[in-house]
């Protein structure tokens, strides 16, 4: 079974935050701010990337494969990197 990117994550201090499409990562940080205040970016960046249909985080690059494997998008619009913006 081909696994499917389904939602925007961000994974930082050893959590992932994620809201499902067509949410953005900027909604994600948004939503991060308001739940937990001033989120320390400076201190320990985030990283940002997606949750696939599996409930697998993976990084924007490896997750050009999976959309690409999957059908989601022929290559993406900002390469090697993949946006929610190629997705939805």
């Amino acid at each position: 079974m081909t696994q499917k990117i389904v939602a925007v994550a961000i994974r930082h201090k050893g959590m992932i935050i994620s809201i499902p499409a067509p949410a953005r990562h900027g909604d994600v940080l948004e939503a991060m701010h308001r739940a937990f205040g001033d989120p320390g970016f400076v201190e320990e960046p985030i990283n940002q990337g997606f949750l696939t249909d599996t409930g697998q985080y993976v990084e924007r690059i490896p997750a050009v494969e999976i959309a690409v494997k999957a059908g989601q998008i022929e290559k993406p619009n900002w390469p090697p990197n993949l946006y929610s913006e190629d997705l939805w």
